[in-house]
């Protein structure tokens, strides 16, 4: 399998996950069609498509998830969202696509919840041949 979903993410959680602070990206919801990997989008003040996150597992409450990384208590605890995604690998394009960019060549929008590789095909061919870097793997 080697789907993936479009996302959008803060500023500030993306960072988290750049410094494998944050090791789970939780959301409350799982898309019907089976996916490995997130293209993230990240939110204003940014404005980019800057980062591919493979997906090992998804976990769902109430079981529970190894503490130590920003959120992972809370979800243990029931307080955060229904869904906790591990996060296998981060990936960062090396030159991230700004929205003005993916609206005119792509006709991107960024997602309020997730889509689907294959509503933006042409991007998501685009994004398995750009230029990335692993910035960290889970080990």
């Amino acid at each position: 399998m080697n789907n993936a979903i479009f996302v959008s993410i803060n500023p500030i959680s993306i960072d988290k996950i750049e410094k494998k602070i944050k090791t789970y990206e939780f959301r409350n919801y799982i898309p019907k069609k089976k996916f490995n990997k997130l293209y993230v989008y990240v939110t204003s003040p940014i404005c980019e498509l800057k980062y591919i996150i493979q997906i090992a597992n998804i976990i769902s409450t109430p079981q529970k998830i190894e503490i130590g990384g920003d959120g992972n208590e809370l979800f243990n605890d029931g307080k955060k969202s229904k869904y906790a995604y591990q996060i296998s690998k981060v990936y960062k394009l090396t030159i991230p696509i700004k929205l003005s960019s993916l609206k005119e060549k792509f006709n991107f929008t960024p997602p309020q919840s997730y889509a689907y590789d294959e509503k933006y095909h042409d991007l998501s061919i685009f994004l398995a041949k750009s230029e990335k870097k692993l910035i960290w793997e889970r080990q």
